[in-house]
């Protein structure tokens, strides 16, 4: 009788913890999607698809991972694709802001519970206004997809016409946005646009913008409606002292596209099977595309196997350090390295506190960074074991990119995907959903675990 009442316990929705709400959303809606592209009608003519390739393929939308199992412009037709469009929208932004505001307009109070949710997934530090910026995010998402369509458009409509050309552009604005690297132009495709700067620096510009986090944009904006209000206009000063964050991940951004591009380009300038056979300004171009594309998008102007080891190694360090908090990116996010680097740094310097900017970060924040790192280490690990165990005929180095590639949210395969068992796909599953919502909800459950009042004698161990 006592488990009975436990389980009617558990299974009220108010009993629920806010970090599984958050798990179980993503989930839930990765099977409502699967369901409904698994429909003969989602489909072109003559598709043989087997249900669980449709169920990765919408695990991967919802995560915008970008790992789908089917490409989606020969799977599914014009309405199949729209469902994708939607479920990489709203994996992109996220489930529960998507639900909530929906909540809001039925006349529903948003729960304080859910508040907190939303602004730890946001990277908020007050929940002012809350509605407010939660539809300033929606008008900027659209205003800034819309527009680099319209970009896009000056290529795709001469190539695919006008109706579908304006769809594909803005299919694939919404896709670069949320960082998901999915397109539905074909399966190679994208390898035509390796030489078109137009649609690389959009894309790319896209990815960044997505990457950044709607705080350092909102902050951003302010500033620049500052200056424009000013008399006389002073740049400098407008923008003088920006927040420890947005400063923090504007520099941290800036670092890792320079140092990414040029590690890439060392690493292929002479590589035929890339770009070795390009000259200088493509070499560039594309070495800084893959850097900003390998930080949880994934687009392939060119075959990721055909890549030297050490590039490999450089996207797979991108791609679990990813984007900002609070963006559409995944990865352990750039904020928390650069805490990391700077607690090593500190330590080396013999600190009493962990320094950036003449501002000081507060032990908890560096506990919290801690976490995530090692949260991602002991996943990748043992998903990495999995696959090594159960997969012993498949090349060690493809499985850890195939794992960091999952973790990361990047979506991309060094062809291995496809020669996974059922028992690998689970894994890749799992990762991928860890990837996207296992930090949000490892600090969610940080901050709503209450401290004990009990102090232990101190112990001495020995380390290095």
């Amino acid at each position: 009788m006592k488990w009975g009442g436990g389980l009617l316990e558990f299974l009220k929705p108010s009993n629920w913890s806010t970090s599984f709400q958050l798990v179980l959303s993503f989930i839930l809606f990765a099977f409502a999607g699967s369901f409904i592209l698994a429909l003969p009608m989602m489909q072109h003519e003559g598709v043989d698809a087997s249900y669980f390739d449709h169920l990765l393929t919408a695990v991967s939308l919802v995560c915008v991972s970008g790992m789908a199992a089917l490409p989606i412009g020969e799977t599914y037709n014009i309405w199949g694709q729209i469902v994708a469009l939607f479920m990489i929208q709203i994996g992109g932004l996220g489930v529960i802001t998507i639900i909530n505001t929906g909540l809001y307009y039925l006349h529903r109070k948003i729960p304080l519970k859910d508040q907190y949710i939303l602004q730890a997934a946001l990277n908020r530090d007050t929940n002012a206004n809350f509605l407010s910026f939660l539809f300033s995010i929606y008008r900027f998402t659209l205003y800034f997809e819309l527009a680099a369509a319209a970009v896009i458009m000056i290529d795709f409509w001469p190539r695919y016409g006008f109706f579908k050309g304006a769809f594909n552009a803005f299919f694939l604005s919404v896709a670069a946005f949320t960082n998901s690297g999915l397109d539905n132009v074909g399966v190679n495709d994208m390898e035509a646009f390796a030489r078109n700067p137009l649609i690389l620096i959009t894309l790319a510009a896209l990815i960044i913008a997505g990457g950044l986090g709607f705080s350092v944009w909102f902050e951003l904006r302010e500033r620049m409606n500052r200056y424009l209000a000013q008399r006389p206009r002073n740049f400098k000063l407008a923008f003088r002292k920006l927040s420890t964050h947005t400063h923090l991940v504007l520099q941290a951004t800036a670092f890792l596209l320079v140092a990414g591009t040029v590690l890439i380009w060392l690493a292929e300038r002479s590589n035929p099977a890339t770009i070795g056979n390009e000259r200088f300004g493509v070499q560039v171009l594309a070495s800084f595309f893959k850097s900003a594309s390998t930080r949880t998008a994934g687009y392939a102007t060119f075959h990721y196997q055909d890549t030297q080891p050490f590039t490999k190694f450089v996207y797979m360090i991108l791609t679990i350090i990813g984007g900002a908090p609070g963006g559409t990116a995944g990865g352990i996010k750039v904020t928390t390295v650069a805490i990391l680097y700077f607690l090593l740094r500190s330590e080396l310097k013999s600190y009493s506190e962990v320094v950036y900017n003449r501002r000081v970060f507060p032990s908890s924040l560096v506990r919290q960074a801690v976490m995530i790192a090692l949260f991602f280490v002991v996943i990748a690990s043992i998903g990495y074991g999995s696959l090594l165990l159960t997969h012993p005929h498949l090349d060690s180095l493809d499985l850890l990119f195939e794992t960091m590639s999952a973790l990361g949210t990047l979506g991309v395969s060094l062809n291995v995907t496809e020669n996974l068992n059922l028992f690998g796909r689970i894994v890749i599953m799992i990762l991928t959903i860890a990837g996207r919502v296992g930090p949000i909800t490892l600090l969610l459950a940080v901050l709503q675990r209450k401290s004990p009042n009990i102090h232990y004698a101190s112990a001495e161990v020995l380390i290095g």
